[in-house]
């Protein structure tokens, strides 16, 4: 009898719930899931794109607070910014769980192809 994998046998579920937390839970299924290909692509993807775009929004943040010391429509700028690049996560975030829990593999633009690369353990990217 083969054994289940630990994050249930159905891959659709897996790739769900490593999209469910943006890059944390991408990692914990990075770490978890280590047979199935498909899986680790979607928990690799998550991480690279939702771990670019909470970076992004932090510096945004940050940098908004510290303009505050020297000038003060900077922070109003990075504010607005910083609430455009979460409001982006959020919906492609949405996007990424919606296609996934249909069956169909999404496949970002940029993090889509490091993800490829880095889950195949391999220079090749996928196309």
């Amino acid at each position: 009898m083969s054994e289940q994998p630990a994050l249930g046998a159905n891959p659709r579920v897996a790739s769900v719930i490593a999209y469910s937390a943006w890059w944390a839970t991408g990692a914990l299924v990075w770490l978890i899931d280590r047979d199935r290909p498909a899986v680790r692509f979607h928990a690799m993807q998550s991480m690279i794109a939702f771990g670019a775009i909470f970076g992004v929004w932090t510096m945004c943040w940050v940098g908004s607070f510290l303009a505050l010391v020297g000038w003060s429509d900077l922070f109003f700028l990075l504010q607005e910014l910083a609430q455009i690049v979460l409001a982006a996560g959020v919906i492609i975030w949405a996007i990424c769980i919606i296609q996934v829990a249909r069956g169909i593999d999404i496949h970002l633009p940029w993090a889509g192809d490091v993800a490829a690369r880095l889950a195949s353990g391999s220079d090749a990217v996928k196309e």
